[in-house]
Parts: structure tokens; C-alpha cells; sequence
């Protein structure tokens, strides 16, 4: 489970998004959990901020881990080229009963931090979210989208909720999928608390907001592969990630 299959690689062309079944075994899964119940969170509420929580990377090793995981690493760099980069991180909690953030991002307009070219044989991207599930997520809640709305010429109009389909997610499954995706989160419908890992990656030109850098506590503690993965944004300076 490494480098996009043909059959994976059209199916993120067609839908805009793929799950890898499985990625994370059941006690791993397990253990990044636990990790995610000791961290400093935001008590979860009804508003999307309560609902994130982020700056975990300095504290845990384990979620360090995910930043170059196998089941990933080859994808983000095929999708955002060699000098792929790890723009920014979040988890997000949901109490069962609430809902999260509404449908956002599509083909048109063009973003230039979000967009989905094909040309040369290859696809080009701008941020590319991973998302693991670290609980089961089940049909008709949580991560939702419109598949195909990546390359859709039309700005997305009112009336299409019947195009929206859920994306049901076992815990240690992960799912990857270009921000030009229309996307968004269904109400948490389950009856357990909502929780997920989200990795935004970039390729090595681009910064989605102000980039403040990671600091010495997280790129100290980084595998040298890490740490490539966590340059700064740059054209002319920035090393390819091997």
C-alpha cells in the first residue's frame, strides 16, 4: 500500500477523492486515540472551532508518525509533486448531535491554492487533504461531497444536495482528497464522539495562509524526512522530498 494503483489513480481522477481501507491496524488506532485523549483540547461544542484542535505535532511522536506514513507519503508526493510539503494539521472532534462546516471549494472559480489540473500525463494539485478516521464513521455523517465537482466548469449552484453523497469510514480507514473537491461534513449522527486527523499537504511552492514556520520542537524531534516534508514554502530553495 504504497504508490497510487491505475485503479486508484482514475478513481481519484473521476471522484476527486479515494479511501485506503484499513491503513492503520485496530491498535494503532487504538493508541492514537489514547494519545488524542491527553492532549490539550478545546471541550467540544456546536461551533467548527470547538470543534478542532491543533499544535499536536510537538507533543506526540505517534501523530509525528502520520506525517510520512506509509500508506500516504508516495500519494501526497505523486499528487503534489517531489517538493511536496506539509502546510498544516488539525484534528476534529464532534459530539454526536452537531453539525460541522457546510459544503465549500470546486473547480470554479479557480483557486490558486486549491485547484486540480490534469496536463501532461499527470495530474497537478494545489492542497491535498489526508484524513484519518480514528472511529467508525458511518453512512450519511461526517465527510461528505459532491464526486467530480474538482473539475466542474460551474460554480456550485443551490438545489444539486441530491448530487452530495456521504464517504462512511471504518476507524484506521483513510481518505485523501484534493481541497478543489466540494466538500463538507454532514451532521455527527453517530452515537460515539467524532474523531479524525486531518494532514494538509502542499506542493513546496505554496502556503495556504501566513506562514509562521514550525518551530524547534517539532523539527527537532522529525525524522530527517520529516523534516523535508516541513520546509518552508519556496521555488527556487526548496530541497525535493526523497
Amino acid at each position: 500500500m504504497a504508490t497510487l494503483t491505475d485503479a486508484e489513480r482514475y478513481r481519484f481522477d473521476l471522484q476527486g477523492f479515494l479511501v485506503r481501507r484499513n491503513a492503520l491496524a485496530a491498535d494503532v488506532v487504538e493508541l492514537l486515540g489514547d494519545v488524542c485523549a491527553q492532549l490539550d483540547r478545546p471541550v467540544a461544542g456546536t461551533t467548527v472551532a470547538s470543534q478542532r484542535f491543533s499544535g499536536f505535532l510537538a507533543a506526540a511522536p505517534e501523530l509525528r508518525w502520520l506525517i510520512d506514513h506509509v500508506a500516504v507519503f508516495d500519494v501526497v508526493r505523486e499528487l503534489c509533486g517531489p517538493n511536496v510539503r506539509l502546510d498544516h494539521s488539525y484534528g476534529i472532534q464532534m459530539l454526536p448531535g452537531t453539525t460541522g462546516l457546510g459544503l465549500h471549494g470546486g473547480g470554479t472559480p479557480f483557486d490558486p491554492a486549491q485547484y486540480y489540473v490534469a496536463r501532461g500525463n499527470r495530474t497537478h494539485h494545489g492542497l491535498v487533504a489526508v484524513m484519518w478516521a480514528l472511529v467508525d464513521h458511518p453512512e450519511g455523517t461526517g465527510f461528505c461531497c459532491i464526486p467530480g465537482s474538482h473539475k466542474a466548469a460551474f460554480s456550485h449552484p443551490h438545489g444539486v444536495d441530491d448530487l452530495v453523497v456521504s464517504v462512511p469510514l471504518k476507524a484506521g480507514d483513510v481518505v485523501v482528497f484534493t481541497e478543489a473537491l466540494t466538500h463538507g461534513t454532514l451532521p455527527w449522527r453517530a452515537e460515539h464522539e467524532r474523531l479524525a486527523l486531518l494532514y494538509k499537504y502542499a506542493p513546496g511552492h505554496l502556503c495556504w495562509s501566513e506562514y509562521t514556520g514550525w518551530g524547534s520542537d517539532v523539527l527537532d524531534r522529525c525524522s530527517p524526512r520529516q523534516r523535508l516534508l516541513l520546509q518552508p514554502p519556496s521555488v527556487g530553495r526548496h530541497q525535493p522530498v526523497v
